[in-house]
């Protein structure tokens, strides 16, 4: 029985050894280095599918960015001013024998894109209201390289005068410019080249210097004679932040000249004034201009006025040879206001050049606004003033044909009128992109004695205030 154990434990022990050691290690190893081998080359087919991947993302990213880089450059913006207008009598509308006394119309539908890089800038503006679509603003601005403070600016673009040609539609805080702007500077736009100079930052930040060269027949209506204006502006500008103060202002003048074609192909007749009789020049050859020419003045304070908030005060005066018609005051447009097509102030059609012979007269203008925050998130109180004469040789008196043997051959475009204006201006707080609008306009004209009989509903005031409610959605 022990032989039978010991020789069962001795080929147990021989098995075990036999199992531990490997029948031929040579094979093993070379079965392991092709399972590496196959391995590693696996690993680097993956890597450089990796690779590959990457370096397409990167280009892809790059082309993305180079797209978004210009793309960054592109600015849309607007706003549409929407209303409601009423006025104290019904009038004449578009120069048809209907009549209203409120009407709801668009006012300014804009839309605005910029492209700017950098040192170019170029700027396409439409205007689309019930009227049709025409242009505002069409130009190409160029900065100077080395010091950045001067542009040239060529195309479609404001005027370089006072403060109220330029300053933005959506920001006005009256529905209209004043009467005085309105007619001196029709459409507030024209086609010419500008150049401007101004610091961001510098010694001099704070002076502004415009000058321009331009058609003077509106940015809508084609040049048509030889002739072109001279338009520019001098302003300066002080911030007092301690002081809660800032002061800014300028002094500006326009030089140009005006040409008209009657139905025989001349010029027209030049009337001057002669006592209180308009007398005509003899026809005058083709070509020949009549001078247009205005100097003003403006000035704009605000003030953090402590408590009550931000008190804002400017103004502006303008004055000048202005070339109309015997039956308008202006010589391309009427009143810059929806207050012509409900009342019938006297003009001519908005943004149409005359035909008729040119009368010169002597006008002048200016306006004043008070502006108050009530609120100072958003709530504010408007006052507004503004005066035009538009024939400042002529007073309500020269108007009585019981003072002289013969008539004076005056006419509705020699009187002049003055406004008081009443508003509030409501930012809504939960919406800043919209503003809202009720402003009251009190328009008084001269009261003329015993004159013509066509001029006879002047002995009084006209019954023609207006009421304007506006909203208005910016972008």
């Amino acid at each position: 029985m022990k032989k039978v154990i010991i020789t069962s434990m001795a080929i147990i022990s021989a098995l075990g050894i036999s199992m531990a050691q490997p029948a031929d290690s040579s094979a093993g190893k070379q079965k392991q280095a092709g399972e590496t081998q196959v391995s590693t080359d696996s690993l680097k087919e993956q890597v450089e599918n990796v690779k590959g991947s990457v370096d397409g993302l990167n280009e892809s990213y790059l082309e993305t960015k180079a797209t978004v880089g210009s793309l960054s450059k592109i600015k849309v913006s607007g706003y549409i001013q929407a209303q409601w207008v009423r006025g104290d009598t019904a009038g004449v509308v578009d120069g048809s024998n209907k009549v209203i006394t409120d009407r709801f119309l668009i006012k300014r539908g804009r839309l605005k894109t910029t492209y700017d890089a950098g040192l170019c800038q170029y700027v396409l503006e439409i205007d689309a209201t019930q009227d049709g679509v025409i242009i505002k603003d069409v130009y190409a601005m160029f900065k100077d390289p080395w010091i950045k403070s001067f542009a040239l600016t060529i195309g479609s673009q404001d005027r370089p005068f006072g403060y109220e040609v330029h300053y933005s539609s959506s920001s006005l805080e009256s529905p209209e410019r004043s009467r005085v702007i309105g007619i001196f500077f029709p459409k507030e736009k024209d086609l010419g080249a500008m150049l401007e100079f101004g610091q961001e930052d510098g010694p001099l930040s704070w002076l502004s210097a415009k000058v321009g060269v331009f058609n003077g027949q509106t940015n809508i209506l084609n040049e048509n004679d030889g002739y072109k204006d001279v338009i520019g502006r001098l302003g300066v500008n002080f911030v007092m932040p301690n002081a809660g103060l800032s002061i800014s202002g300028g002094v500006s003048g326009y030089y140009g000249d005006v040409q008209s074609t009657d139905t025989t192909g001349k010029v027209g007749k030049n009337y001057t004034l002669s006592g209180n009789t308009w007398v005509g020049a003899n026809d005058t050859k083709f070509n020949e201009a009549f001078l247009r020419e205005y100097y003003g003045a403006d000035l704009q304070l605000t003030y953090a006025t402590p408590v009550i908030g931000g008190t804002c005060i400017k103004g502006e005066v303008v004055a000048g040879k202005e070339p109309g018609t015997a039956g308008s005051s202006g010589y391309y447009t009427s009143n810059n206001s929806i207050l012509n097509a409900i009342s019938g102030t006297p003009g001519v059609t908005y943004g149409t050049q005359s035909t008729a012979a040119v009368y010169n007269r002597d006008a002048f203008g200016w306006y004043a606004y008070f502006i108050q925050n009530i609120d100072p998130a958003s709530l504010q109180l408007v006052l507004k003033y503004d005066i035009y004469d538009p024939n400042s040789k002529v007073a309500a008196a020269d108007f009585d044909t019981t003072k002289s043997a013969v008539k004076p051959n005056l006419t509705a475009a020699d009187i002049a009128y003055q406004t008081f204006g009443l508003g509030l201006l409501w930012y809504v707080p939960w919406a800043t992109n919209v503003r809202c609008m009720l402003f009251y306009e009190i328009n008084q004209n001269e009261k003329l004695t015993n004159p013509i009989g066509s001029l006879a509903k002047y002995k009084n005031d006209l019954t023609d205030n207006l009421l304007t409610a506006r909203i208005q959605v910016k972008f």
